[in-house]
């Protein structure tokens, strides 16, 4: 008993000594990044942007995730990278062997030979002789810490700047018990801060949960998920930081892929409001009454939702703009989760719409996203290059259904959507959103999925029964900028294209698909 209270006793001290320590280094780290920001690439697509930068060298960072979540590619990744930057890496592993590790890294396009690898699993480290004893250990503990007082001498020899251990889960074994385990950690991460060696490890949640020490021993931790979707369709990744002592980090869970080149990241950013003043000019669709019913246009910099139920052409509608924002020489993409480009240019053709100069001079394009192919995330990263760097400036998504049936995996399609629609007005792109109502008839809804506020404009296509035949009916219910005109209008598609056909002057109810004649009218409701 007494020895064990001892043991608590140097335990305790111990840690309160490698905290202390570890405050004068985080100390001399703040004065230190005024002077120098320098960091240790990761290597991963989009790592970099979630820690600001990549890792601090000199700082001990763990990966928890459970088998199967990326750790092994993630640390091997890290070791390439700091491979091509001139740096001399170190894997040991506690688990896999070398053989096994480098087939893995082929199948990548890696090339692992300038990275020492050092088996220490169990069947490479049971015959493992007693070694001298070795200064970072006390006397006491030197029977028992073989493969500790190993790695310190393989730092202390290679001089490494990058080391990783896969995984501290499996080194737990070579202390006695508990308490030796802390103290070696403590002591060993002490002693490659002194190495100037930075190390990641890697290990389970539950021994993260179990052994709280190693939380405040490291200087960071980062976690790697993988679960099923709520409909069990898809695997979803995601990483995420907990702990980055000395610097900032982007919060939340960033969507992961394991890809043939390795692990790919995509930030969840949060885009932020900003005060864009409109250009001043419309996007008009050539069609006279309609840019009449519109106050003479869509103005650009807007975001329009032309909302209807199938087939009242909302589609086509959306494509007469980009058409002939492309013919005035600005550059337009729609994105289809519905439709294939194949699909779309024979369905335009059928009403006289010729899209295919228009995609051989690359002043339009068409994108059909592949359901669950993408995280909404990694959409947002198409997005941000076609408007940020291909100069995309006219955007339609045909259509907010196929969007949410696409993305309703990955958590709530209305924030991802608000967080792609303010990124693009932030960007002074014109937006065109396509919103399928499920009614046919009956009482009126914007939106189904209750996003009208994120619209400047609002074009409604509905169907009417009149005289023994279906027609169609547009109006202009909301815009924000100018003054459309109030009145409803036949909608009319056919091989010559889109027309507007008579004022519905005579008619009430319209919007509900059953209108009925009136013959005369109030005063009040005359011009």
């Amino acid at each position: 008993m007494a020895a064990l209270v001892c043991g608590c006793f140097i335990e305790i001290g111990l840690i309160r000594r490698y905290n202390l320590m570890k405050r004068r280094m985080d100390l001399l780290g703040v004065e230190s990044k005024k002077m120098t920001t320098r960091r240790l690439s990761t290597g991963i697509p989009g790592l970099d942007q979630v820690t600001m930068g990549g890792l601090i060298p000199r700082h001990a960072y763990v990966l928890v995730g459970n088998p199967g979540t990326g750790k092994t590619i993630l640390s091997l990744q890290w070791l390439v990278e700091g491979v091509k930057c001139g740096e001399k890496g170190i894997f040991i592993s506690m688990v896999e062997e070398p053989k096994m590790l480098k087939k893995n890294a082929e199948s990548l396009g890696w090339d692992l030979a300038p990275i020492e690898i050092t088996d220490f699993s169990v069947a490479a480290v049971g015959d493992m002789d007693e070694f001298e004893e070795y200064h970072v250990f006390p006397p006491s503990e030197v029977e028992n810490a073989p493969v500790w007082k190993k790695i310190c001498e393989i730092v202390e020899k290679k001089k490494p700047q990058r080391l990783v251990i896969d995984s501290i889960t499996q080194l737990r074994q070579f202390s006695t018990d508990e308490y030796q385990f802390r103290r070696h950690i403590f002591v060993l991460i002490r002693f490659l801060t002194q190495q100037a060696c930075t190390a990641v490890f890697s290990c389970e949640p539950l021994f993260m949960e179990e052994d709280t020490s190693i939380s405040s021993a490291v200087d960071g931790i980062i976690y790697l998920e993988k679960e099923i979707s709520r409909e069990r369709l898809i695997d979803i990744r995601n990483i995420h930081i907990q702990k980055f002592r000395g610097s900032d980090f982007l919060p939340g869970a960033h969507p992961m892929r394991i890809t043939s080149r390795g692990v790919e990241i995509f930030p969840h950013i949060i885009e932020k409001n900003r005060e864009v003043q409109p250009a001043g000019e419309q996007i008009r669709s050539q069609i006279p009454e309609l840019d009449n019913l519109l106050g003479g246009g869509i103005e650009s910099g807007t975001t329009t939702i032309i909302s209807g139920p199938s087939g009242t052409g909302k589609s086509t509608l959306a494509l007469q703009f980009l058409m002939q924002a492309a013919l005035a020489e600005k550059r337009a993409i729609l994105y289809s989760f519905e439709e294939t480009t194949e699909s779309i240019l024979f369905r335009s053709r059928s009403v006289g719409m010729e899209v295919m100069p228009l995609l051989e001079k690359g002043l339009l394009e068409i994108r059909y996203v592949n359901p669950l192919e993408l995280y909404p995330d990694e959409f947002l990263q198409t997005i941000r290059l076609s408007v940020g760097k291909e100069g995309y400036n006219v955007a339609a998504f045909d259509s907010l259904k196929g969007y949410h049936m696409t993305m309703e995996e990955f958590g709530s399609t209305v924030a991802h959507l608000q967080n792609v629609i303010t990124y693009l007005k932030a960007q002074g792109a014109t937006v065109f959103m396509i919103n399928e109502t499920e009614r046919i008839t009956g009482d009126l809804r914007m939106t189904e999925a209750g996003i009208s506020f994120l619209a400047d404009n609002i074009i409604l296509l509905r169907y009417i029964e009149q005289m023994g035949r279906i027609g169609r009916v547009i109006g202009c219910v909301k815009k924000r900028l100018g003054a459309p005109q109030t009145e409803l209008r036949e909608l009319i598609l056919s091989s010559k294209g889109i027309q507007m056909g008579k004022k519905l002057d005579n008619f009430e109810g319209v919007l509900t698909g059953i209108p009925a004649i009136r013959d005369k009218w109030p005063e009040e409701h005359k011009e």
